[in-house]
């Protein structure tokens, strides 16, 4: 199942969509600290990466 990620900080438009949770989580902390120079906390993470239904 796809899961996707929209960075939730203000003006970023940041989006992903992956076939496996594990990658879309390390592409998400990837983008906070290279674009944000931040962390992005596990509970934050599970909350922001959203599970979608295939097309």
């Amino acid at each position: 199942m796809p899961y996707q990620f929209q960075c939730p900080r203000e003006g970023c438009s940041f989006e992903l969509r992956c076939d496996a949770d594990h990658e879309a989580a390390r592409l998400a902390r990837a983008h906070a600290r290279v674009s944000h120079r931040s962390r992005i906390a596990p509970a934050d993470l599970n909350r922001w990466l959203e599970r979608v239904e295939a097309a």
